[in-house]
């Protein structure tokens, strides 16, 4: 269990919405196809797009927030 949770923590992705507003961003999971819910930029992250390659990192608890750390 302990395993799988950290396999989750840094996933790659691509970007597949924006909210600049917000400075929050949703997903698609490179190895699950899954979409994120929306996700916290973090202000390194710069000028994102559509289809931009990313990061992103979990908190390391059950349903945690996630963040993009940036592009990849």
């Amino acid at each position: 269990m302990e395993e799988e949770l950290f396999s989750r923590l840094v996933q790659i992705g691509t970007v597949s919405a924006l909210d600049s507003a917000r400075r929050m961003a949703r997903v698609i999971f490179t190895e699950t196809g899954h979409t994120s819910g929306w996700l916290k930029l973090l202000s390194s992250c710069g000028a994102l797009e559509i289809n931009d390659r990313v990061l992103v990192l979990y908190l390391p608890v059950f349903n945690g927030d996630g963040f993009v750390l940036g592009g990849i």
